[in-house]
């Protein structure tokens, strides 16, 4: 079944079918509609952004096929060797472990029931639609950054949509808002139409209703405003101009606190902890004068706001201070406890399987770390660790080779936005599902190869050229 937001997305997707940048540059706007579903099978409903990613990876395997190759393609093949390692080594998991370790462990099962409960290991539906994510967002991951070495500005531009997208989200956000506050029109239907996700979008905190926007609750949009909020505010701070990060940080900083999610609170404490080392520990004196004249620019427009609030509607600072009292309390509320017991027998798996772990797919987390130790055991998570540590090794090097701004503002912002994600699900995110973390993944990637590649083959003359040429046609 056609959902209504499928009605809209899927003819523009089809529409552009045979364009590759412009399938590239809707992952990451269709990926904020994480909690709707394009189309519906059964109880299983398509989210926005496989589509556009789908057919992105049809489409580059289909040129490859043809003879297109792409500059840069042994650098970005070593750069993400780890990463392919590790998930044909999940892939493997999900097939090996689950009969391997059968009826010895007890497991949380991936599909939530109104019986949740733990059960012992066996494969299950589970593994299958979990390799099927797995997969598909690896390969996006895989082919986004070789058909991102071609010359030209496409991996701005990229960078501009993620931008892009996340004032749609402010914009949603917003409206949501409003439609609590002055009760007008908001389709929440529209935005919450997967029947595969768990929906809590009526949470309120005293007669301040919490926002979710096109998320299934409100952690969820707070740990995607964070990857906003970050890529826009390390651009800013290393000296770009533009509006459209400014526009971005200061509209995704104000939902993220009217989210009243615990998630949000914390990663912003942190990526400002990490912010306040990297200025004192390594950075220049212009970016330190930078950092300090925007963080004095804050608390002033933070007093402001304040200020107007509590001329408005001085009865909001009680709910607020509700907020406050919710999040210091989190530990000793019924749903944190469940989140923690799901993570300790996570980690409990982990150990009776003697480190290798269940298989990708088998269990259900509440934080990422646990998770990943469950699905794909020590070795799974050490592979991550060191592509990780190698690829930001790579990427400093990188901005060091170039001198070509447009690659530096793609690798600050890509960097920025995987690392606020990174922090935000390790708090109280399961899995990395949605598309645009992996095609800022897949850009992260291109630009650190496309940097390497062109120091030592800065012009592109005679078959390289007709080469550049033939994949622009493409």
């Amino acid at each position: 079944m056609l959902t209504a937001l499928g009605g809209l997305l899927v003819p523009i997707c089809l529409w552009f079918w045979r364009r590759p940048v412009a399938l590239l540059m809707m992952v990451p706007i269709y990926s904020v509609f994480s909690a709707a579903a394009l189309i519906i099978i059964g109880g299983l409903g398509i989210t926005p952004g496989l589509l556009p990613s789908a057919i992105f990876i049809g489409v580059f395997f289909l040129n490859y096929l043809n003879g297109i190759r792409y500059p840069a393609e042994r650098s970005v093949l070593l750069l993400l060797l780890p990463f392919i390692l590790v998930v044909c080594g999940a892939l493997g998991s999900s097939i090996i472990m689950p009969r391997l370790f059968e009826n010895q462990v007890m497991v949380w099962p991936q599909k939530i029931s109104s019986f949740f409960t733990p059960s012992l290991l066996t494969p299950s539906e589970g593994n299958i639609t979990q390799d099927l994510y797995l997969l598909a967002n690896a390969l996006l991951t895989i082919t986004a950054a070789f058909y991102l070495t071609r010359p030209g500005r496409l991996l701005s531009r990229l960078m501009d949509c993620y931008f892009w997208a996340g004032i749609l989200v402010v914009v949603i956000s917003i409206w949501q808002f409003m439609a609590n506050v002055l009760h007008v029109y908001y389709p929440t239907k529209i935005f919450l139409s997967n029947p595969g996700w768990a929906l809590l979008s009526d949470q309120s905190v005293g007669w301040l209703g919490r926002l979710n926007g096109p998320f299934s609750e409100p952690a969820a949009l707070s740990s995607y405003m964070c990857g906003s909020i970050s890529a826009a505010g390390w651009v800013i701070v290393n000296g770009d101009r533009r509006l459209l990060p400014k526009v971005t940080f200061w509209g995704a900083l104000l939902v993220t606190f009217l989210t009243t999610a615990s998630t949000g609170y914390l990663t912003l404490l942190a990526l400002a902890g990490l912010l306040a080392l990297r200025v004192v520990s390594a950075a220049s004196w212009a970016l330190r004068r930078r950092a300090a004249a925007g963080l004095l620019l804050g608390l002033v427009a933070a007093a402001v706001i304040l200020f107007l609030i509590y001329t408005a509607a001085p009865g909001i600072f009680k709910e607020l201070g509700l907020v406050l009292d919710g999040t210091i309390d989190k530990t000793q509320s019924s749903s944190y406890q469940a989140r923690s017991t799901l993570d300790v027998d996570s980690l409990r798996e982990l150990a009776n399987t003697y480190g290798l772990g269940v298989g990708w797919g088998s269990n259900r987390s509440s934080s990422l770390l646990p998770g990943l130790c469950a699905a794909i055991g020590l070795w799974g998570v050490g592979g991550l660790v060191l592509f990780g540590l190698l690829l930001m090794r790579q990427a400093r090097r990188a901005m060091n080779l170039t001198v070509d701004p447009e690659l530096h503002y793609v690798i600050r912002g890509s960097a920025a936005a995987l690392i606020a994600n990174l922090i935000s699900n390790l708090l109280s995110g399961p899995t990395i599902s949605s598309p645009d973390f992996y095609l800022l993944l897949a850009m992260l990637v291109a630009a650190t190869a496309r940097a390497q590649h062109e120091t030592t083959a800065p012009i592109w003359r005679g078959a390289a050229v007709r080469q550049a040429q033939a994949m622009q046609s493409a």
